[in-house]
């Protein structure tokens, strides 16, 4: 069964699935046998990718055992078995009769890592290639904040960047649906699980332009697959007999909130009886396309006739024009060559390979919708930053296991009663308690022969140098993962000044900043994407308002038509978004209307107050008011505070405030 597509570019409803969907598409009664063996064949390549990620998925399963405190999960040898069985490092400790202790330091890091990027916001900027389009910048940075805020990307950020700590592999789709909660229909963000995605795993290029195939494998209640590619009651009924086996009510037999189900993925079958398993597939595919200018309205574009057709065109436009009394070269003719090129492509599959959806990818970008970034992806490699700190992190449990067998091996208050200190009608235990009960009194006759009374013995256990062991890996500890005590906030050595603690909080920050990078890179070519959807998908004038602050009209309004043919490239700019940033601009903006360098309605679009806006309004309906009053007559006092905002002084400050 497949679904014959039309024209792309009329797609404008989306689904939770990531596809949008095809006004006019219907699926063939007939199977299309060979259509099925192509799929099948696509899908084994894909399985294949998949496969050879295992290696990743089975590090990034290990770290985050360690990360959420699970450190003495990993197998080794049972020395009491006589064959070659394994059994956990947690089990091992048990059958010794200890607790498997740790002290998870791996977790406190991550934390720390993740607070960092916190509080330290950045946003990104549109920069326009040409100075006439300068003005519209500020406009398209507010669409890609409008869309930030609407789909809560702060959150989604911060635990992408907890996987990213992970596996190294962070990984966002961007697309465009239809939200219910706002009736409307707009770009949306999701993180994908790595478990869940497949792509050609011999790339190399950290950008990954050598990136071919890439998907995920998807599970979704046969109602949403239904509602995503049925156009009809007869499609209905087709995609219901090609999921024959999945249950339709809501039955989960698995225990919840738990990772079982990633950990066990199988790349065909759904481990839930009542989710239908749709494979998403997006592919480079090599074609020939023809490219055709036309003098006569100004096109160029792709176009579906072959060079043939288009001169059999030229020659009957020839035809036509000098009928018309025209000279031959004044006849505007279609220029057009052919082009051998790479497009991606999209196929929706069911695990027997029959095709729920393909065409051509619908984004204007001409790319798949995910933002995938590979760390370090050194000689092919990837992997987190946790890997980097679990050995210590097992020696540092190691340790603390050995001081416990040391201290639970050492005498700890033991008692030595010679047998003939007991008196007569009183067992050990009933000794043993009136010695350690308070106000307690034992009655015996000595023996003059052999006085000998209750000695009680307590020994320290054998230090070894455990202690110091376990003081050099916590600092190893810090050593290795970059995140030191000055950067977590500890309290600093008695004597230590403040300016040299806060240089090496400064300089602590330098170990991190690799990952911090590589993270704001990859948000940079996810905002790039979500512009381009912005930007294809919004047809008419939004009003994108961004938590009631100050921006000028034209700003808070997203015009399609301005933005249509521009040029344009995304700067992200890191710390302009903190709490401290805007009180040092409101500041500088008061120091500048207290000066009279700038009026208080310039104060007032620029500053961050949260009345800012409403006394804007306020402040420019009372000076029409005014000015209506007035007839045209400026006063000259007005006049003078026109001539002080172009003050020299002002310029200077305003460029020291900028640098600085």
């Amino acid at each position: 069964m497949r679904i014959v597509t039309k024209d792309l570019k009329d797609l404008k409803t989306n689904t939770s699935l990531g596809m949008r969907k095809q006004k006019i598409i219907r699926l063939e009664t007939e199977v299309d046998q060979e259509d099925v063996r192509e799929n099948i064949h696509l899908l084994e390549q894909c399985r294949t990718y998949w496969e050879s990620l295992r290696d990743f998925r089975d590090r990034r399963r290990r770290n985050r055992r360690y990360y959420r405190g699970d450190q003495w999960g990993d197998l080794v040898k049972d020395p009491d078995s006589v064959s070659d069985d394994y059994i956990t490092e947690s089990d091992y400790i048990k059958r010794q009769g200890k607790v498997p202790l740790k002290q998870n330091q791996i977790r406190q890091l991550v934390k720390n890592l993740i607070g960092q990027y916190r509080s330290n916001p950045s946003k990104s900027i549109v920069i326009a290639r040409q100075r006439d389009d300068a003005s519209l910048s500020d406009m398209l940075s507010n669409a890609i904040e409008y869309a930030s805020q609407i789909n809560m990307a702060g959150e989604l950020d911060a635990r992408l960047f907890e996987e990213y700590a992970l596996s190294g592999a962070p990984i966002q789709k961007i697309g465009y649906k239809y939200w219910k909660e706002r009736n409307q229909e707009d770009v949306y963000i999701e993180n994908v699980n790595p478990n869940r995605m497949f792509f050609n795993s011999d790339v190399s290029d950290i950008r990954l332009k050598d990136l071919r195939l890439v998907g995920e494998i998807i599970d979704a209640p046969l109602d949403e697959v239904i509602s995503t590619f049925a156009k009809s009651r007869a499609d209905q009924e087709r995609i219901r007999n090609l999921y024959r086996g999945v249950y339709e009510k809501d039955l989960y037999r698995r225990e919840g909130l738990t990772a079982d189900t990633l950990d066990h993925l199988d790349f065909y079958i759904p481990a839930d009886l009542n989710k239908a398993r749709v494979l998403e597939v997006w592919y480079l595919v090599g074609e020939t396309k023809t490219y055709a200018h036309d003098p006569l309205d100004g096109s160029y574009d792709i176009v579906d006739y072959t060079l043939k057709e288009i001169a059999q065109q030229n020659r009957d436009r020839l035809i036509f024009y000098k009928e018309q009394g025209y000279e031959e070269e004044e006849i505007p003719l279609i220029e057009a060559e052919e082009k051998y090129e790479q497009i991606w492509k999209v196929k929706y599959l069911t695990p027997h390979g029959h095709t729920l959806w393909e065409g051509e990818t619908p984004y204007a970008h001409e790319e798949h919708p995910y933002a995938i970034t590979l760390y370090p992806l050194l000689d092919g490699e990837v992997w987190g930053f946790i890997e980097d700190v679990i050995d210590q992190q097992r020696y540092i449990n190691r340790l603390i296991i050995l001081m416990d067998f040391m201290m639970s091996a050492s005498a700890k208050g033991v008692l030595l009663v010679p047998e003939d200190v007991i008196p007569d009608g009183m067992t050990p235990d009933d000794f043993a308690k009136e010695w350690t009960r308070f106000n307690g009194i034992i009655v015996y006759k000595p023996n003059k022969e052999h006085l000998q009374l209750p000695k009680q013995i307590s020994s320290n256990s054998t230090n070894a140098g455990v202690k110091d062991l376990l003081a050099i890996q916590m600092q190893l500890l810090q050593e290795i993962s970059g995140v030191h005590s000055a950067i977590q906030g500890m309290d600093a050595k008695s004597g230590t000044p403040s300016s040299l603690y806060a240089q090496e909080a400064q300089n602590a920050t330098i170990n991190t900043l690799d990952y911090m990078e590589t993270f704001s890179s990859f948000r940079k070519k996810r905002d790039m994407k979500m512009l381009q959807v912005i930007t294809q998908f919004y047809k008419e004038k939004r009003f994108l308002a961004i938590n009631g602050r100050s921006f000028e009209y034209d700003t808070m309004v997203f015009d399609p038509e301005k933005v249509r043919d521009l040029s344009y490239d995304i700067v992200v700019t890191q710390g302009k978004d903190t709490p401290v940033y805007r009180q040092l601009i409101d500041d500088t903006l008061m120091t500048l209307l207290e000066q009279q360098f700038i009026d208080l309605e310039m104060f007032l679009e620029h500053t961050s107050l949260p009345i800012a806006q409403k006394l804007l309004q306020s402040v420019k309906a009372r000076n029409q008011e005014m000015t209506e009053e007035q007839a045209g007559v400026v006063p000259e006092d007005m006049v003078n505070q026109v001539n002080q905002q172009a003050n020299p002084q002002a310029v200077e400050l305003l460029k020291k405030m900028v640098k600085g």
